[in-house]
């Protein structure tokens, strides 16, 4: 009996020693589910620095890629626009973008983008087009030839402003938008270099907290609310060429989406990937994170870029050919 337990201790200690060396070497116990089999074990993925972001970023700190056997090498951006130019152009695999810019390179024919993942979702006051509270616009009517701080020109936010101010009977040509990154709005603001922005979070609450501004309205509300405004996107070639790549990536954001459920999670990832302090981070509005890629939703997108003739009327774009559905 006594040689039987010795015999039992050694095997144990034989296998926490092979474990052991295992970790040592940089592998570990747990498999991946994609097997090691993937076809592009390494990734090219561009975020923003939005709260759009917040779960890519949990997925990379909580492991979910490496669990998958997916290396994500993860940057940031300037805009969504940029992005769109940079998965068409080949130097990043998979882009964060709002959905505009990447439906309008594939109704021009640029190239064929598919959406891989969605991101957001609006909640009432998520966006919110901002004035100086001491500026020269007090109404929507004041808008008539001012200059308005957009992250991306023809991105989401102006697709929404555009749709408000035909409900308020005001005209607001391309010339009055101007691009720039949302950090930057409220000194452009206090410089009277423009007379509103539509704003995101968390800087949107930055802003109301630091800053001499006020709400005029908000561009995601009655027909526009809890509209769909960002999500990933890769060229066809990308998805076609690598399934099981693609797989394992929608396998760690679902993951990550879950996380993002917890407020504190994504205040923390917010904090530490944004920049803002936990005291922004704690009053910011929450989004609605989705892990889902439902085309029915993305048409209403195609359907406001018609109304506002960002597209043509007559454009034909059925959102289920752009979308690649969770494997």
């Amino acid at each position: 009996m006594r040689r039987k337990r010795l015999v039992v201790t050694a095997l144990t200690m034989a296998l926490v020693t092979a474990t052991a060396s295992c970790a040592a070497l940089g592998g570990s116990a747990e498999t991946p589910q994609g097997g090691g089999d993937l076809e592009k074990p390494t990734i090219k993925v561009a975020d923003l620095k939005i709260i759009d972001s917040a779960p890519i970023r949990l997925a990379v700190d909580k492991g979910h890629f490496k669990a998958e056997g997916l290396n994500v090498e993860l940057t940031t951006g300037g805009k969504g626009s940029v992005n769109v130019d940079n998965v068409i152009g080949g130097s990043i695999d998979i882009g964060l973008t709002s959905y505009p810019p990447a439906i309008a390179a594939v109704v021009k024919g640029k190239n064929d983008i598919k959406i891989v993942a969605d991101a957001m979702t609006t909640t009432e006051n998520l966006f919110l087009l901002v004035v100086a509270k001491d500026g020269a616009v007090r109404t929507v009517k004041d808008l008539i030839g001012k200059k308005i701080g957009v992250s991306s020109k023809g991105g989401i936010g102006e697709l929404a402003l555009r749709s408000q101010m035909a409900i308020n009977g005001v005209i607001i040509t391309n010339e009055q938008y101007f691009s720039m990154p949302f950090a930057d709005m409220p000194a452009a603001l206090e410089r009277n270099d423009i007379q509103a922005a539509i704003m995101n979070e968390p800087f949107l609450t930055q802003t109301l907290q630091a800053k001499g501004v006020s709400k005029l309205l908000s561009p995601f509300s009655g027909s526009t609310a809890d509209f769909p405004t960002s999500g990933w996107i890769a060229k066809r070639d990308f998805v076609e060429k690598n399934p099981k790549t693609l797989a394992a990536f929608q396998r760690a954001m679902a993951k990550a989406v879950q996380d993002a459920q917890d407020r504190g999670t994504v205040e923390a990832a917010v904090v530490k990937y944004v920049g803002v302090p936990p005291n922004v981070a704690s009053l910011m509005t929450m989004p609605v994170f989705s892990s889902s890629t439902d085309a029915r939703r993305f048409q209403r997108v195609v359907d406001l870029m018609k109304e506002t003739g960002e597209l043509p009327k007559g454009t034909d774009l059925d959102m289920r050919t752009m979308v690649t559905d969770p494997q």
